[in-house]
């Protein structure tokens, strides 16, 4: 499977197109939404990963409130190895960390 950790900003990021590339040549796409950092909206396949108890701003100004990081898992042909995996090309939905699990 393909994990990832991530979080949509400035409102809620919903389907979100994603697309692995196999070595075969081969490559599925799948939609994935995401909830905005402030308000889960608990999309199928997102968990809570992390929360914190503020941000900083632009400013610097610490503003108090929680904001959440998001998991989500997608399932992939394991009988395939995976060449590559391109993010969809929207800047409010916010990727941090990837991996390949089995």
């Amino acid at each position: 499977g393909l994990g990832f950790l991530g979080t949509g900003v400035n409102g809620n990021q919903t389907g979100q197109t994603f697309k692995v590339t196999y070595t075969d040549g081969s490559s599925t796409s799948f939609a994935q939404s995401m909830s905005n950092w402030q308000t889960p909206a608990n999309y199928p396949g997102e968990t809570v990963a992390a929360t914190t108890s503020y941000r900083d701003k632009s400013t610097g100004v610490k503003e108090l409130r929680t904001f959440y990081l998001f998991g989500y898992m997608i399932a992939l042909d394991n009988t395939k190895t995976v060449q590559s995996f391109v993010l969809p090309s929207n800047s409010n939905a916010i990727v941090v960390a990837a991996t390949l699990t089995q």
